[in-house]
């Protein structure tokens, strides 16, 4: 599973995305070569939920998350609400939600 950005990111953003994509074990990608069937964080997208990133995590599909200009990456829009997020932030948002869903028995609050 990866996460697609097409900006790259600053500190100290980059070391907390690498800290948590080493964790939830999921490749974050920083290049303008998106997907084209992946999902797609968008404010206008389907409100996301725990049980809907599951099934997105059974998928197997790749996640983008735009960058400072967004994105016109093509895939299943999804939302964390009616909100623009920097996506620094986003992909760290991202992240730990995956690594929740991909780790359900993990103590979390114990790391």
């Amino acid at each position: 599973m990866r996460v697609f950005c097409p900006s790259k990111a600053k500190e100290p953003y980059r070391k907390v995305i690498e800290e948590l994509s080493k964790r939830a074990k999921v490749e974050v990608v920083f290049s303008k070569r998106l997907p084209d069937d992946g999902v797609v964080l968008d404010e206008k997208g389907e409100p996301l939920t725990m049980e809907l990133l599951k099934e997105i995590v059974d998928s197997g599909k790749d996640f983008v998350v735009g960058g400072p200009d967004g994105t016109d990456a093509k895939g299943r829009r999804i939302s964390f609400g009616d909100y623009t997020l920097n996506h620094q932030i986003a992909i760290i948002v991202l992240l730990d939600l995956l690594f929740r869903v991909r780790f359900p028995k993990h103590p979390y609050n114990k790391h």
